[in-house]
């Protein structure tokens, strides 16, 4: 088989797998498999008296040696009321090394700073990526933790991505921040711009509950929830401190260009999820990102570790290792990438 003809044949197969995942018929599977219809859609309106405060978090890789690597990771908050800015908050910009194996010294630290006690469990990933995301999410969580006691009774909280955690340490610190949310009658959700949440053995869930939406007749805004479908959503989690909150689909906007995931905590009344959607979707009208809470959008535009920042950082670390006597030879020992000279070419 010639090498064109191999490169055909992967593009059919890939392509056949995607279809797979979404078959043409998806929605109506969809409903069946959760007993939905035209019914199963809560309409709500847009309309939010209390504040709306947002928390994203941003990491990058600086240079990378491979048996360690260097990165930055910051949080930011931004808060809205009345259609207007309250407030921005930035953590400040952490340099910090992440290695593959036992351990981390600077998570433990952030940890410390952030907490006042050590983390219950050691930063393990192989992945310096991996590690640098959970470092990211200390400060994260400690910032929502800073926003839900200062929020006043009816303001929501928003997270970016899940309820859930991805590092042990972080299971009693998401119960606090719950618990705290709780005891000062703050709303509290996470919005999801990139789920991996399936049905069926594979199936995405959001593009299955806007296309039956569409197929029934729901215009929107709406939303939808997926939890309390017994036996519905693929649970490929086994770690029960990873698991948090009820998961819904909801459509924020008539002009949104999609749907996404929203998890909110599980005990929270009719009027509790009613009032959380119709918080979102008073934020959702932006033109720049319709659909999505530009509490967050914002939050995001301030935290991102943009890449001339990247390369200001590396630039300052290449001087302070000159200004150590270490030379540029044993640099590129040390961190130099034979992709960057193959880049050049």
């Amino acid at each position: 088989m010639d090498a064109e003809t191999a490169y055909r044949q992967a593009i059919r197969r890939v392509a056949a797998r995607i279809r797979g995942c979404v078959p043409a018929d998806i929605s109506t599977r969809f409903a069946a498999a959760g007993g939905f219809d035209a019914a199963s859609y809560t309409h709500f309106k847009p309309g939010f008296e209390g504040a709306v405060c947002a928390v994203d978090g941003s990491n990058a890789i600086i240079l990378d040696a491979g048996s360690f690597a260097i990165a930055a990771i910051r949080a930011s908050v931004s808060a809205f009321a009345r259609g207007r800015r309250l407030y921005r908050r930035t953590t400040p910009l952490h340099v910090i090394t992440v290695n593959p194996g036992a351990g981390n010294e600077d998570f433990d630290e952030i940890f410390y700073d952030c907490f006042r006690r050590r983390p219950g469990a050691r930063l393990d990933h192989d992945d310096p990526a991996r590690n640098a995301a959970v470092i990211r999410d200390t400060l994260e969580l400690w910032s929502a933790m800073e926003m839900a006691a200062e929020l006043d009774t009816g303001d929501l909280l928003i997270l970016d991505g899940t309820l859930q955690v991805r590092h042990a340490s972080h299971a009693e610190v998401i119960e606090a921040l719950l618990n705290l949310c709780n005891l000062r009658g703050v709303l509290i959700a996470a919005v999801t711009k990139r789920t991996s949440l399936t049905w069926g053995g594979g199936h995405p869930i959001v593009p299955a509950a806007e296309g039956l939406a569409r197929g029934v007749g729901v215009a929107a805004p709406w939303y939808l929830s997926v939890s309390g479908a017994s036996g519905l959503i693929d649970r490929q989690e086994t770690q029960t401190w990873k698991l948090r909150g009820e998961q819904y689909v909801a459509r924020l906007h008539p002009r949104a260009a999609r749907a996404f995931k929203v998890e909110i905590p599980g005990h929270y009344t009719p009027d509790m999820v009613d009032a959380v959607f119709s918080g979102l979707a008073a934020y959702s009208d932006d033109g720049r990102v319709t659909g999505y809470p530009y509490p967050l959008l914002d939050a995001h535009l301030t935290t991102r570790i943009t890449q001339d920042a990247v390369e200001q950082i590396r630039q300052d670390i290449i001087h302070g290792l000159d200004m150590l006597g270490m030379s540029l030879a044993d640099y590129i020992g040390i961190f130099g990438d034979y992709h960057d000279e193959f880049d050049r070419y």
